[in-house]
This record gives C-alpha cells, structure tokens and sequence, in this order.
C-alpha cells in the first residue's frame, strides 16, 4: 500500500524506467500482508486465463475493493518501540489488558476495535470475516502467535470458495506488531 511504504512508488518510477521497451503495470494494493498476496494469486489466475495486461488491472481493483484485512496485536510493547503509540497509551493498554483490533483502511492503518482479552479479540476477527458473506479467499497470518490455531478453528464453518490459507508475517509487519501478531484477510465473492 503506498499509504504505509514507499515500495508503491519505487515501482511507478521503476515501470517508467522501462516504459519504452517494457509495458508495466503497478497497482496500489492498498493492502498488505495476506491481502495483497490474495491480490498476487488474482493476479496470477486471470493471467494463467489469458487476461490481457488492462484486463488484469480492472479485476486487481475489483477485487481490492472486496479485500479486508485486519489484525490484533498481543503485546503494545512493540508498537511503543516502533513509535506508533507513546509509553503512557501502553502502559494503560498494558494495565488493562486492552487487545486492539486494526484494519487496513483506504491503505493505512486504522484502530478499528479495542477488545479486553486476546479471545475476545480473536473471537472478534472470526466475526468479522463471519458477517461479510460469502467470501473468495480467505488467510491468517501471524507472527509467532501460540494461538493461531484458535482463530483458526473459529473459522472453520466460514463459507469459501478456495482453502483457507494460514501462513506467516513477513519481517516487516512482524517486527511492528511483535510476537502473537495475528492477522487476518478476507477478499468478499463479487
């Protein structure tokens, strides 16, 4: 997403490097983790179907705009050390057992809930992708989390289309959120 790195434009200066012996094209994902990698399997089944390149790019931001991504977080501890929250907010958050729920919106990241225990934050999660219908693909990511196979037990009854995917964050994302970092993305059927 190029509202949380620079790697978005990295690429449109890089495409047009090449623009006049290479036709590229870049997408803002908008997302990241498991959201854009839903987007990279879209990506790679329309092109496996013979979809010219404008034709991949139309269906890249229909899906985009069907893709949820969001995580919960088990220690403030990390975010406090990459400044995304001051040491009196972890400190409460620390006192008061507070899990909070994000959401990557309109490319950044959004606090979207405040949930007082880690089951119910992951409870949460399965609710969300539980309440969005009928869904095309679904993943969990985590970062070292020692419970991600209870989230992914209350996903279970979800309807898919495809397998649920569960997999690992990257270095970046799990260097932000630390060890129990649970994410979770869903891309809606259209």
């Amino acid at each position: 997403s190029s509202g949380v790195s620079a790697t978005y434009q990295a690429a449109t200066t890089a495409a047009a490097e090449v623009a006049d012996r290479i036709r590229v094209s870049v997408t803002d994902s908008q997302s990241m983790t498991m959201g854009l990698g839903m987007l990279v399997l879209s990506a790679v089944e329309a092109a496996e179907h013979g979809a010219s390149l404008d034709e991949i790019d139309a269906e890249l931001l229909r899906r985009r705009n069907r893709t949820r991504v969001y995580g919960t977080i088990d220690n403030l501890e990390f975010l406090k050390r990459g400044g995304r929250i001051g040491g009196l907010s972890q400190l409460m958050g620390s006192l008061l057992s507070i899990k909070p729920v994000i959401e990557i919106r309109d490319g950044g990241v959004e606090l979207e809930s405040r949930q007082r225990t880690r089951l119910r934050s992951l409870q949460y999660l399965a609710d969300k992708a539980r309440s969005a219908g009928r869904l095309e693909r679904i993943a969990v990511a985590n970062g070292a989390a020692t419970d991600v196979g209870e989230l992914v037990s209350r996903l279970g009854d979800i309807d898919c289309a495809n397998e649920l995917l569960v997999t690992d964050l990257g270095p970046v994302i799990g260097s932000h959120g630390g060890p129990g970092t649970i994410g979770l993305c869903f891309q809606r059927a259209d």
